[in-house]
């Protein structure tokens, strides 16, 4: 799955929010712009002001603040012109954006798949996509059977697993949704919110997965960082992962955000760079 309403919206807002914070910084701007020459090798830099009706050069020789305030000024205008055309190609997005859930994608489809059950449309048949091309077919083999073996499952509010995915679970956030797709997407075998024992204390990991040597390692997304509650029990989940061994130079990995949005190219990268190589 890609990019969705309400990340196109969060960026719009976001846009829009940097586009009037440099507004506001370019017009408290000096006057003028830079221009340079060079002389013998050497460069020599001016401050080009139009006073009434003529242009004005006055050297900045000695005077680098100056000419970091016009850099400012220049790096401002330049990213307010693409600013403005960006909060226009978004504003075009979200105008003319199609929502693609199962339902929307249901009220397309001809009376005869109305009745189907929602695992049909939702369990990818294929797509192993990269995974493939960077391991022998029986590791690959070996992680998928290892995957698919019965394992102790977290039934923490099962009412909070609300996002359909194409693996044919259904998670507690988009943002984990679109690390399940792109996990699908690269064919890489792995277990959701699977139950671990410390003890007396257990805890489920967001994902689960095999290495070369048959360990498991884990990644844990953790999605609501804005939330001081969220904060004080990740932290608690991050101790006791700590406490038996498990940490992020080793077998944990861990990513972040505060608003239920996700970086993608992040998520390609942690799954090319530091998933598939183990595997």
């Amino acid at each position: 799955m890609g990019i969705h309403r309400d990340e196109i919206r969060r960026i719009l807002y976001e846009e829009a929010q940097l586009l009037d914070l440099y507004g506001k910084e370019l017009d408290d701007a000096i006057d003028g712009h830079l221009i340079c020459s060079n002389s013998r090798g050497i460069t020599y830099y001016y401050q080009s002001v139009s006073k009434d009706g003529k242009t004005e050069r006055r050297a900045l020789t000695g005077n680098p603040e100056t000419v970091k305030e016009l850099a400012r000024k220049e790096f401002l205008r330049q990213s307010i012109e693409l600013l403005k055309n960006n909060i226009n190609l978004l504003e075009y997005a979200e105008r003319y954006y199609s929502d693609y859930d199962l339902g929307s994608i249901k009220g397309r489809m001809r009376k005869a798949y109305m009745d189907l059950p929602e695992e049909y449309f939702l369990t990818h048949s294929h797509g192993r996509g990269a995974i493939y091309r960077l391991a022998d077919k029986v590791s690959i083999e070996r992680h998928m059977k290892w995957a698919e073996k019965p394992y102790e499952k977290s039934t923490y509010k099962p009412e909070g697993l609300k996002h359909p995915t194409s693996a044919g679970i259904k998670v507690r956030s988009k943002s984990e949704q679109h690390i399940v797709e792109q996990l699908v997407n690269y064919g890489v075998p792995f277990r959701y919110e699977q139950v671990l024992h410390f003890g007396n204390v257990f805890m489920s990991a967001d994902f689960t997965f095999e290495d070369y040597r048959q360990e498991e390692f884990y990644w844990e997304h953790a999605g609501m960082m804005s939330e001081d509650y969220y904060r004080i029990g990740h932290r608690r989940k991050m101790d006791t992962y700590e406490t038996n061994g498990i940490v992020p130079w080793k077998n944990l990995i861990v990513t972040y955000d505060s608003d239920g949005s996700v970086n993608i190219p992040l998520i390609k990268s942690i799954i090319e760079d530091e998933i598939i190589p183990r595997l």
